[in-house]
């Protein structure tokens, strides 16, 4: 296995691929979050850790989420979420990136582009009779911090919800 996360894992950007604006996100962070009912009420509180690697020789960024936080076991697996996502920039200079994330819940399909300085990421419905827009925006991002939350909108993007807010301080 040693050989496939050598192939996988890449020490640095690929000099020839624009990573940005994700490169910042680089490395392991520690965050708190919230989630949140329909209503805008907490439901849940707890740590986990994010960390972010470079992959495929530079060319894009794949990450692993931990909620809540692992102390080396598998506790997580029944209650929490362990996941990874993929980042690919497209090669038509758009400057977007084609997203997917996996985890045991769920596989999920993002379209990310940098907006005034924010990433947004905009998920792709599945069922093409629902109408609802749902983004993971990493928002508020510091050279030690950023603040990712999930959105959600019925009603064309005039009003947002938000289903849950990371904290995340680099470790």
């Amino acid at each position: 296995m040693e050989y496939f996360s050598n192939r996988l894992v890449a020490e640095k950007s690929n000099k020839n691929v624009n990573l940005s604006p994700y490169n910042k996100l680089i490395g392991e962070w520690n965050f708190e979050m919230k989630c949140f009912d329909e209503n805008g009420n907490i439901e849940d509180e707890s740590d986990g850790e994010w960390i972010f690697s470079y992959i495929l020789d530079g060319t894009g960024i794949q990450d692993i989420f931990i909620w809540p936080r692992s102390n080396g076991s598998m506790d997580y697996y029944e209650q929490g979420e362990c996941g990874t996502t993929i980042r690919m920039p497209r090669y038509d200079k758009s400057g977007k990136w084609d997203i997917v994330y996996a985890s045991k819940w769920a596989v999920d399909n993002l379209i990310g582009e940098e907006v005034n300085g924010q990433i947004i990421q905009t998920g792709i419905n599945k069922d093409k009779s629902d109408t609802t827009i749902w983004q993971w925006n990493f928002i508020d991002i510091q050279q030690n911090s950023f603040v990712w939350e999930s959105i959600w909108s019925k009603d064309n993007g005039v009003s947002w919800h938000i289903a849950t807010r990371v904290q995340a301080s680099r470790k």
